[in-house]
């Protein structure tokens, strides 16, 4: 193993040249991220994410509850469709308005009130 001795001050400026290049290239690497469009996912990427099978995608899909996009022949969904669903069909546990308090009470109990007619 090798020693090498420098200076502080030369140290110093080599660690500062290091910091300013990382991010650099942090801030490189986050534009392309930015810049970059929609992700287009298989159906059974898709449905692998949504936790459901091929077959109820396909059905989401003819009720229209996901869009999507037929490129050569076979069915595509953008990330950013997927992850909307996702947020639409969570429920928030700091649901802090009375609409935040319905829509989790629609979505746990599935929207239908069983059992009461008023």
């Amino acid at each position: 193993m090798k020693v090498i001795t420098m200076e502080s001050s030369v140290f110093r400026s080599l660690t500062e040249q290091i910091a300013e290049i990382a991010a650099h290239v942090r801030a490189v690497s986050g534009d392309k991220r930015a810049a970059s469009p929609d992700r287009l996912l298989t159906t059974r990427e898709a449905a692998h994410l949504l936790n459901v099978s091929t077959r109820t995608l396909q059905r989401m899909r003819s009720e229209q509850r996901i869009g999507y996009v037929v490129l050569r022949g076979k069915c595509r969904y953008r990330q950013s469709e997927i992850d909307r669903l996702l947020d639409e069909s969570t429920v928030n546990e700091d649901a802090a308005t009375p609409q935040e308090l319905k829509r989790n009470h629609t979505l746990r109990t599935g929207g239908n009130p069983k059992g009461r007619r008023t």
